[in-house]
């Protein structure tokens, strides 16, 4: 076979990627024939960093804000970013927002490359050297790791694009572009079954490896994968009621939950979850590492701090979604509550949200109130009454002579959280019963989401017993919101629950200074439109100019 250049193979990465962990780090870049990638072992290695490199974060990634600012979570302060093209009626296929189908695909195109002409390899050169056998037990591990980052690739474009074209093999531009689609189920059910072989084949832990790396995919990211797809395919917007789906969905987290032992996870200190270390939590099943910055406390850091630019600001819905501490919801006309109404709150709400009156980011009370240092009429300051404190690292400070500018962040893919928050919605809408469980299923639905509520550094008041189906729906799916907030669930959750239709109102809070302390005004911000065309992204007319037989979305 006449061998062809494959150009730029490995995506040249920046220094310092992965904080202790050599997996990621890489800096050559040039040409190679395949022959020469495929019998090193070093660029086979670079090849699979390059296909690790494609896994998503979102520290400000969709168009220079996060994706929940589309929800009704949070807003983006500035109107020029075209996250507001997915609520102000201007989203299209000619004016596409967050459109990875492209990156998707060159990313799965370079594992199907992989997986054929690594197939095979035994790397004789090395065959006499001390570090064969390590060698190839990497290599042997970078198939299952790859077929992971397919499946993983496949699912984050059937669930923008629901249909998509389904390619496992090596393909020319010319066959690519006359693929037909095939259905969201087939797709989901070829990455059930991939991650059910793959959690057989990969590791728990790099522990036994010679280089102990972190961020490589491990049984328990192929399990939760698992699980999070059965919890998709059960879902309204993906199925007709059905209970064997739903048992499925309980039966993946389960697989998980119930072996949490062996595999090593447990619920941390939610205050550990989102700082410069939080790769090394025991929840934590799968991060993203962006390597050290600070650029997403310039764009998070409150105007009116030193640096601070505005960009990620929460809503009051999501704020009035955090409970009191006694478990009660927060009411608005309760003269109390509203008086003081950041008091006896969820402790994840002040993990969560900066609010007015806060020790935020260093020493100072931030001054949301409307005149204040970092409140209104100040221009980009927050339009809601709050600013994004998750994942927002308070040591970064950009004031003269600071020397620390910049700490280690890595995006959370998989934790152990969500685990829980799949079974118990899986289960309640298997059984329809929050207190339901059997053998096969030893922890009922409201057991799942008391141990989150537990916690150590939250210690919520448990859900109580004898609840029926649609309150615990409703307290689980509250629960999931305050848990998950600013993570990435959020613009999924409310499409698969094909709950779109309850977001349209958004709100804000007006803070007043006065002679006795603050006056607090929840006030409608806007009101949006939401049509069913919402639930999937639209195919961009490029892609359908390229392949005729990709066809459109419903409403697009």
């Amino acid at each position: 076979m006449k061998l062809m250049k494959f150009r730029n193979i490995v995506l040249l990465l920046a220094v310092g990627m992965l904080t202790g962990c050599d997996f990621m780090d890489c800096d050559e870049s040039s040409d190679y024939t395949k022959q020469e990638i495929f019998e090193s072992f070093d660029r086979s290695k670079r090849m699979v960093t390059n296909i690790y490199s494609y896994l998503p974060e979102d520290f400000c990634s969709t168009s220079g804000a996060m994706l929940d600012a589309a929800t009704d979570d949070a807003l983006h302060v500035y109107k020029s970013s075209n996250i507001w093209d997915f609520v102000n009626g201007t989203w299209s296929a000619n004016r596409t927002v967050d459109d990875v189908w492209g990156t998707y695909y060159i990313a799965i195109r370079s594992a199907n490359l992989y997986l054929k002409e690594s197939k095979g390899q035994t790397f004789e050169d090395w065959k006499f050297s001390d570090k064969y056998q390590d060698m190839i037990k990497d290599f042997t591990n970078y198939e299952y790791e790859v077929r992971f980052l397919r499946a993983f690739y496949y699912f984050e474009l059937i669930r923008r694009y629901h249909n998509v074209p389904f390619v496992l093999e090596v393909l020319t531009p010319e066959q690519a572009n006359a693929v037909n689609p095939s259905t969201f189920e087939q797709i989901a059910e070829f990455i059930i079954d991939e991650c059910t072989e793959l959690a057989t084949l990969l590791p728990i832990n790099y522990q036994s490896f010679v280089d102990k790396e972190t961020g490589r995919v491990t049984r328990g990211a192929a399990l939760a994968l698992k699980s999070r797809v059965t919890l998709y395919l059960a879902s309204p917007l993906f199925s007709e009621d059905n209970q064997e789906r739903w048992k499925d969905a309980a039966r993946a987290a389960y697989e998980i939950i119930g072996s949490s032992s062996q595999l090593g996870y447990r619920l941390d200190r939610f205050a550990n979850l989102f700082g410069p270390a939080n790769n090394k939590s025991v929840e934590v099943i799968l991060a993203r590492p962006v390597g050290e910055t600070g650029d997403f406390e310039k764009a998070n850091f409150p105007m009116g701090v030193e640096g601070g630019r505005t960009s990620t600001c929460p809503t009051q819905n999501l704020v009035d979604a955090f409970e009191m501490t006694d478990g009660t919801a927060f009411n608005w006309s309760d003269p109390t509550m509203k008086a003081d109404p950041y008091a006896n709150r969820d402790p994840r709400l002040a993990m969560t949200v900066v609010y007015n009156n806060m020790v935020w980011p260093a020493s100072k009370n931030v001054e949301i109130w409307e005149g204040g240092v970092n409140g209104l009429p100040l221009t980009n300051a927050t339009t809601t009454g709050y600013y994004l404190r998750k994942y927002v690292n308070k040591d970064i400070s950009f004031v003269s002579g600071s020397t620390i500018t910049k700490k280690h962040h890595n995006w959370i893919l998989f934790r152990y959280a969500e685990v829980l928050l799949n079974y118990a919605e899986a289960m309640v809408n298997a059984f329809h019963d929050p207190d339901y469980k059997d053998v096969e299923f030893p922890m009922s639905a409201r057991e799942a989401v008391n141990i989150i509520r537990a916690r150590s550094d939250v210690n919520m008041p448990a859900l109580q017993t004898g609840m029926n189906e649609t309150e615990f729906v409703k307290r689980l799916k509250n629960e999931r919101r305050v848990e998950l907030a600013f993570e990435g669930h959020r613009f999924w959750d409310i499409r698969r629950w094909k709950d779109l239709g309850n977001t349209d109102k958004i709100y804000g809070v007006k803070v007043e200074k006065t002679d006795n302390g603050f006056d607090y005004t929840k006030f409608l911000y806007e009101n949006r439109t939401i049509t069913n065309n919402l639930y999937f992204y639209p195919i961009s007319n490029t892609e359908k100019y390229k392949n005729p037989n990709l066809g459109q979305n419903p409403g697009w």
